[in-house]
């Protein structure tokens, strides 16, 4: 991109230049101005053609076909013009839209609804609009999550997770909470059980289903029950310190659909943890 944004510097320093001479009563035939196109075409055809064959998902002959579109248009139609432009804004939304949270954006209602909206005969108020613009945003995460929970693999996931979990809370040992967590206790601990305003310091060691570690702590670590996952909050909860447990958390105690760079969507996972303490106050 930066390499066109140069180019595109370069034609208006021409264009300035171009402008003042005609500004000064210079007059230009119409060789020269054909010549001035040449040089154009030859700077922005290499210029742009250049950065187009770095992207292997674009294909010269569309990209073509849509600038021709734009360019024999009819300029002097200035509300025909902004329409071009507000479509293109409109088509980055549908693709922000899919890319953030995974929606396609259904074009015929969109369109349908934009219609009776643009043409109405009077304009909502700022009120509305502000009121409007509130609820898009708990819409967009329900749709999201319903998105992600019907994407194979969540669904995948979901499935081997709770036939993992559903084994583990059969065998000797395990316990199985109200909510879904899983859990054994390795060894005993000593004292009362921490509190959601505790500092808790922790060893842990996070696997997936299949026993590959995905996090550990070398030595222990302070965490603070209220800014963790749910199943690990509870599980800590249920602990005293120099306790150890297996404990395991169904995606919906986890991370849920959204997963995370090294968690796919609805996994379930499996931590060991290790209490020693709560942090001392000085070092909270």
């Amino acid at each position: 991109m930066k390499k066109i944004f140069s180019i595109a510097f370069v034609a208006i320093l021409v264009l300035a230049t171009v402008s003042c001479n005609e500004k000064n009563g210079a007059n230009t035939s119409s060789q020269l101005a054909d010549s001035v196109s040449m040089a154009f075409g030859d700077l922005y055809g290499n210029g742009m053609g250049g950065q187009i064959k770095q992207d292997s998902t674009m294909k010269a002959s569309e990209i073509l076909r849509g600038m021709e579109m734009i360019l024999k248009a009819d300029t002097s139609n200035h509300s025909l013009m902004t329409g071009f432009q507000i479509g293109m804004q409109i088509m980055q939304m549908y693709q922000g839209i899919k890319q953030q949270y995974g929606i396609d954006i259904n074009q015929k209602v969109f369109l349908d609804h934009f219609k009776k909206a643009f043409m109405a005969d009077s304009a909502m108020s700022q009120d509305k609009l502000m009121e409007l613009q509130q609820q898009i945003e708990p819409l967009l995460q329900r749709a999201s999550a319903e998105a992600k929970a019907k994407d194979p693999v969540a669904i995948e996931n979901k499935k081997a997770g709770e036939a993992f979990a559903a084994k583990k809370a059969k065998e000797p040992g395990y316990q199985k909470t109200k909510s879904g967590l899983v859990y054994k206790v390795i060894a005993e601990g000593a004292g009362e059980n921490f509190t959601e305003n505790d500092i808790v310091m922790v060893n842990y060691k996070g696997t997936h289903i299949d026993g590959k570690e995905f996090d550990s702590s070398k030595e222990p670590v302070p965490f603070n029950l209220k800014q963790v996952v749910p199943g690990f909050a509870e599980m800590i909860k249920l602990m005293k310190p120099g306790m150890k447990v297996e404990a395991i958390l169904p995606a919906e105690l986890a991370y849920g659909t959204d997963g995370n760079p090294v968690i796919g969507p609805n996994e379930t996972l499996v931590f060991e943890i290790e209490t020693v303490g709560v942090q001392p106050a000085e070092k909270k």
